[in-house]
């Protein structure tokens, strides 16, 4: 591999902001190329880099000299690009969804599987120190058996301000919403709690945002095997009921219900957060905000957390992704885990859609 860890980045939106800001952490990873269909943005950004720019991941790729490329394109572009990076013979990183369908998802995987190239999910929550926290102390048995997860995101400016993300990241009629929703953020949250869970969900209900439509509240129940509940909760075209004294001071950065972003340091009046709760004690995880609450018999506690808080936690999964690359092992979290994020959501749309494009 090299002295240094060459990378080409494909998708110069928000997120690969926050990848790149977190990257200078790391000492022997390079950015040797980076592509964007905005040509401005492609080269100015490798100015910055010293790298190759691109207007055509086909391009990147076909050059070569990479060791894992990020696919940091909205999911609808997902699978032409995965596929690609595999024919090419290059590790690839792909953001979450892991595709629109599990077909494109299974076909991703299957790309990769024969290419003999890895497949890393980019379900980046678990490396989040307050999420591994909870995860290490879950396994340690604080809170007794594990009984119910929780995240609830309502809020926003009403439904005048609700903004979607829009076809090119969901094609309407299909699943879809706003940046804070089931698909785009709650996929998250089924890969997490089913890592904290131990398996996957065994049976699942809710209504999901369909991609175009009037904004509706969506939610998940998940039962999970060991008996644990999970419910996501979300909505942004209303108002948040969040009293002024309930936030604290983050301690990392993240995106808010608006789409906007925190920074470290600052004042959040609405702090993201999982609740988690056993037989024995509960948790407060602020995953962005990098705190963690304990309570049980012994009271409430603020629990020390070790780690890159957000975005930082974007340079621990890189150096996940290069310990796999490096020592031929499985990914931590690979197609697998996006595989059964996608269907898990999925599951939940089958009817929606159906009901949708008879309406």
């Amino acid at each position: 591999m090299g002295q240094n860890f060459r990378i080409g980045v494909i998708g110069l939106g928000g997120v690969a902001d926050a990848h790149l800001s977190a990257y200078r952490a790391l000492q022997h990873v390079r950015v040797v190329s980076v592509c964007d269909l905005r040509e401005d943005v492609a080269r100015s950004t490798a100015l910055r880099l010293s790298a190759n720019a691109y207007t055509d991941y086909r391009a990147l790729l076909s050059d070569g000299g990479l060791d894992l490329a990020l696919v940091l394109t909205p999911a609808s572009t997902h699978r032409e690009i995965v596929e690609a990076a595999a024919q090419a013979g290059i590790h690839v990183l792909c953001e979450k969804p892991l595709a629109l369908s599990l077909a494109d998802g299974h076909a991703m995987a299957d790309a990769c599987r024969l290419a003999g190239v890895k497949l890393f999910y980019g379900s980046c929550y678990r490396y989040l120190p307050a999420v591994r926290t909870a995860f290490e102390l879950i396994r340690a048995g604080a809170i007794g058996r594990l009984i119910l997860m929780s995240e609830q995101i309502v809020g926003g400016g009403g439904a005048a301000a609700y903004k979607e993300l829009g076809p090119v990241h969901y094609p309407v009629g299909g699943l879809g919403g706003h940046g804070m929703g089931l698909v785009d953020h709650g996929v998250h949250l089924i890969d997490v709690f089913s890592w904290l869970a131990g398996a996957p969900p065994q049976r699942v209900v809710g209504s999901g945002q369909i991609a175009g439509a009037a904004a509706q509240t969506e939610y998940m129940i998940m039962s999970f095997p060991n008996g644990a509940i999970g419910q996501l909760l979300y909505n942004g075209a209303t108002f948040s009921t969040t009293l002024p004294n309930e936030g604290l001071f983050s301690g990392g950065q993240g995106w808010l219900v608006d789409g906007t972003l925190s920074q470290s340091g600052e004042w959040e009046a609405e702090p993201g957060s999982i609740s988690i709760y056993g037989t024995e004690g509960s948790m407060r995880v602020f995953h962005y905000a990098n705190a963690l609450y304990l309570k049980d018999r012994d009271g409430q506690r603020r629990i020390e957390l070790e780690g890159r808080a957000a975005f930082g936690h974007f340079a621990s999964q890189l150096e996940d992704c290069m310990d796999s690359i490096s020592g031929d092992r499985e990914p931590t979290v690979g197609a697998r885990e996006g595989l059964e994020a996608l269907r898990v959501v999925a599951s939940v749309y089958a009817d929606d859609i159906s009901a949708a494009k008879t309406s």
